[in-house]
């Protein structure tokens, strides 16, 4: 029994969920929520707080 192009299809749905489910898992483990600052993607950068002020 060889594997179709449905097989392959499927495979690649399933494995694009559990990628978008992984990142999904490391930026809550990280606390990274919401991104970071435009110019260098830090959540703790000092011109993100001065936006904020």
């Amino acid at each position: 029994m060889t594997p179709d192009l449905q097989d392959y299809i499927a495979w690649a749905i399933v494995a694009a969920a559990v990628a978008v489910a992984a990142i999904w898992f490391w930026r809550l483990l990280c606390g990274r929520r919401k991104g970071g600052c435009a110019s260098c993607s830090s959540t703790k950068c000092p011109l993100r707080e001065l936006k904020r002020k």
